[in-house]
């Protein structure tokens, strides 16, 4: 495996920084940046370079780079395209180590060959001097910790303050600022906000290492529209599992229709959707598929984070309300255990008869007004095995019994999260995230979320410990399962899955990047399982016919394509 290895301290903590283009106009792009650095407390010297002033509020202009008294540990370009070689190719002479590139024209949109043939140039300065380069055609990053605002993004006006642990890695400004307001609404901190642009240099994948070995971050949000080399973007995710950090992602691209887009806007076009699936759950990264889940899914990670499981049980006033959302957990691919026999006995000395104890778990509307039956419900599920999350739909039972909500969540094993379809008062919401109780307001985004989390953090059984046989046909010869090896252009060498199509449905295929271990195998045939409610061969064959085929891979075969069709394990092509 790849690995990322790039020392970026003094991109983050540069001790001093040349802002080309700097301007003492707030209302203009350049002026902004200058405006919020000096606003900000930032410790370092900041040089501001633009042959028209010899002031820039209280700090002293530069006609140039090459005018500068000091080598920077940055330079901020902020000028057009067209001029905007001449400082880089004066950072790169003077030795300078990073360079932040707003400027764009570097291949995107409708800049052609022209916008390539400065890309390339780009890279070849970079090549020769060793200077890496953020962008280019992005909107800055942030760093909240050391107060170095390096952006003209008007979110970062609208700042509350609050830090948590979070690192934001975007290939888009807006949307990666939608993701920070976002955060910042629903009372997360984030410490760090990068804009990727184009990659010259600096991909995701070193970030995201450079973030693994920070002991203050928890968890990197990734927007993305693809990678620039699939293998160092899983050595990096590895990484962060290693360091016990979360990796979150939201991908754009998935599409041929929405590829349009992505190659306009930062030249990136990603191969297909279920490679990337398969990668991201194979590394452990977490992949919300919208802004609104990845939202939920922070939610949950930073306040029961460590304590979610499979295994929902449900508490509400409502029976309609149980049975909808039971069928979000199944929906979700979660499990909803029924409890058992015992406790269900003595859950039914607490609660009505025309309430249920089975999961979900009807209190009936009694329980209004008669707190007993959720103060003794929960001192009964305190410690119960088969579940590990407990969710609680309803504002009046949340509202009335928040103190004993509170105390289950802070003494029992078992992660809290409450629902309740509209918002709860500020205050409320408040109190109870800060004793460690999700408040999240759709039960449903709420499921998708944690199944989304478990999906990333699965751990297989014992692996199957089988010699490498051949299936039989046992469907006449017609193929209902076909596994292949074949070359991806972002991930390299990949084993796919996929079932025969089913009344007229095409089978959506299960991916993992070779080299996989004999967990990855198993886990991609209990995946495909749980897709298609079933296998159409013993699950101990299948695994066995894809520990055969990347046997024949990892052998040397790998210019061969090979394939199973029908349970029978063949070679095709030479």
């Amino acid at each position: 495996m790849h690995r990322v290895q790039t020392n970026l301290q003094r991109l983050f903590e540069p001790r001093s920084i040349a802002i080309v283009g700097a301007s003492p106009e707030p209302k203009k792009i350049p002026g902004m940046i200058v405006d919020f650095l000096r606003k900000s407390g930032f410790a370092g010297k900041v040089y501001p370079v633009n042959p028209r002033y010899e002031k820039i509020h209280e700090f002293t202009c530069y006609p140039n780079v090459d005018a500068l008294p000091e080598t920077p540990d940055l330079v901020v370009v902020v000028i057009p395209v067209a001029v905007a070689f001449d400082a880089v190719e004066a950072a790169a002479r003077r030795g300078v180590p990073f360079c932040l590139l707003m400027s764009g024209g570097f291949g995107e949109g409708r800049t052609g060959d022209a916008g390539r043939a400065r890309h390339a140039r780009l890279l070849e300065v970079c090549r020769a001097s060793g200077m890496h380069v953020v962008g280019p055609n992005t909107v800055g990053m942030v760093n909240f910790r050391h107060r170095m605002p390096l952006t003209f993004a008007d979110w970062y006006g609208r700042d509350t303050g609050q830090r948590g642990g979070v690192a934001i890695v975007t290939h888009s400004g807006s949307v990666g600022g939608l993701i920070f307001s976002s955060l910042q609404l629903n009372r997360i901190g984030v410490d760090y906000w990068v804009g990727l642009g184009n990659e010259a240099t600096l991909e995701t994948a070193h970030f995201i290492s450079h973030f693994s070995t920070l002991p203050d971050i928890h968890t990197v949000i990734c927007y993305m529209e693809g990678v620039q080399d699939g293998r160092h973007f899983m050595a990096a995710a590895e990484q962060a599992r290693k360091a016990g950090k979360r990796v979150v992602v939201v991908k754009a691209g998935d599409h041929p229709e929405s590829v349009r887009s992505t190659l306009s806007h930062t030249g990136k076009n990603p191969s297909f959707g279920e490679v990337y699936a398969g990668a991201l759950r194979q590394c452990g990264v977490i992949q919300a598929k919208s802004l609104a889940e990845l939202a939920y899914v922070m939610t949950l990670i930073t306040t029961v984070g460590d304590r979610l499981g499979n295994h929902i049980g449900i508490i509400s006033a409502s029976g309609g309300a149980n049975s909808l959302i039971a069928d979000h957990v199944v929906n979700a691919g979660l499990a909803l255990p029924e409890l058992p026999q015992a406790l269900q006995q003595e859950l039914n000395k607490v609660i009505p008869e025309y309430g249920s104890s089975q999961n979900p778990v009807d209190l009936s509307a009694d329980v209004i007004s008669r707190g007993e039956i959720l103060h003794g419900t929960l001192a009964l599920i305190h410690d119960e095995p088969t579940v590990d999350a407990w969710l609680v739909f309803g504002r009046p039972i949340i509202d009335r019994y928040a103190d004993a909500l509170i105390t289950f969540a802070e003494s029992s094993p078992k992660a809290m999260i409450v629902c309740c379809g509209v918002p709860l008062a500020p205050e409320m919401h408040e109190r109870l995230q800060q004793h460690n109780i999700a408040v999240l307001a759709d039960p449903e985004l709420c499921l998708r979320a944690l199944a989304r989390i478990q999906r990333a953090a699965f751990v297989p059984g014992t692996a199957l410990k089988i010699d490498a046989v051949e299936l039989e046909d046992s469907a006449g010869g017609k193929p209902v399962l076909t596994i292949a090896i074949e070359q991806d252009r972002d991930f390299g060498a990949v084993v796919s899955l996929s079932a025969a199509p089913t009344f007229g449905r095409p089978s959506e295929r299960i991916v993992r990047v070779l080299p996989a271990t004999a967990l990855d195998l198993e886990d991609a045939v209990l995946e495909l399982h749980h897709l298609h409610g079933g296998l159409p061969a013993a699950t101990e064959d299948i695994v066995a016919a894809l520990y055969s085929l990347t046997r024949l891979h990892a052998e040397g075969t790998a210019h061969v394509d090979l394939s199973v069709e029908a349970g029978v394990l063949r070679r095709v092509g030479s």
